[in-house]
């Protein structure tokens, strides 16, 4: 049973997952920021960090069987039944892991959603600002309400004659 090397592997993907977080970060800063231009560049890293986390949950699949194998266990432990399973020191450092993964798991959850929320909110702002330069509708407010839902507010659009 080799649970020094499944413990390599888990701080490996630990690594990897925390990488992504920061990739999200990043990404959130930017669309905080305005500042489009680097976006693109950012959601490839985003891709090539989220293709990491496949290739590693591959590997780590193959070493959980392995392990199940060793321990008598039924096919596909989660890491937790392996954990209970294991002898110390292994139990408590692969309880460790998994408490870090929920945590990890959580952090990049939290952070993907929200930078869905500005996205979709940069997409409309553009849409708004694009129909408003063609002349295709009036502008749209979306101004919050006393729950803190959003409430749209049709603004016509007004010509202000300086000269009057």
């Amino acid at each position: 049973m080799d649970m020094s090397g499944l413990s390599s592997l888990l701080w490996r993907e630990r690594d990897i997952l925390d990488n992504l977080l920061f990739k999200l970060d990043i990404q959130q800063l930017l669309l905080m920021s305005g500042r489009s231009g680097w976006l693109v560049r950012a959601s490839r890293e985003i891709e090539t960090a989220v293709e990491q986390v496949r290739i590693i949950e591959l590997e780590r699949a193959v070493r959980f069987e392995r392990i199940a194998e060793d321990l008598d266990m039924a096919a596909a432990p989660s890491l937790s039944a392996i954990a209970e399973s294991a002898e110390e020191p292994w139990k408590s450092l692969l309880t460790e892991h998994f408490e870090a993964f929920l945590e990890l798991a959580a952090q990049i959850q939290k952070i993907t959603s929200l930078n869905r929320e500005l996205a979709l909110a940069a997409q409309v702002a553009t849409e708004a600002v694009l129909a408003g330069i063609q002349g295709d509708s009036d502008p749209v407010l979306n101004l919050y309400v006393q729950t803190g839902a959003t409430e749209k507010v049709d603004r016509k659009s007004v010509f202000v004659d300086e000269g009057l």
